[in-house]
């Protein structure tokens, strides 16, 4: 009995083994590698949003608040509203700031925006204007 549950148990490690053999290799069996994809979605840091409210402290800028329709569509995960407006922050903050590959910071309307390359939004900073 103790024989026949140990083979089993190989048996099965075997086709896990075997499985995981396979699903390495693409449809005309070369091996495709340890493929690993890291979807990084980084909001602003705690340092980062510090440096920015206090920038805007000391640096008192107009901002006008966005239509309500666009404010409502402007969300974390989605790609920018059309027909919105946006400017740099200015070159002082943006020197403040860590350099990032691939996303932009820009002011929309009363927001603090932090942007993918695709247009996509990361992380929305409000109330820094007041």
């Amino acid at each position: 009995m103790m024989r026949t549950i140990v083979v089993s148990m190989f048996a099965t490690l075997a086709c896990f083994s075997l499985t995981s053999g396979v699903q390495a290799q693409d449809g005309r069996g070369k091996d495709r590698g340890d493929e690993v994809r890291v979807q990084q979605s980084v909001g602003f840091s705690v340092t980062e949003r510090q440096v920015i409210v206090e920038f805007f402290a000391t640096h008192r800028q107009q901002a006008e608040a966005l239509p309500p329709g666009v404010a409502k569509n402007l969300a974390r995960g989605k790609r920018l509203p059309p027909g919105i407006a946006k400017r740099p922050i200015p070159s002082e903050l943006q020197a403040q700031l860590p350099t990032r590959v691939g996303v932009e910071v820009s002011i929309f309307g009363d927001r603090i925006v932090l942007l993918e390359a695709s247009g996509v939004v990361i992380d929305i900073l409000e109330g820094v204007f007041r």
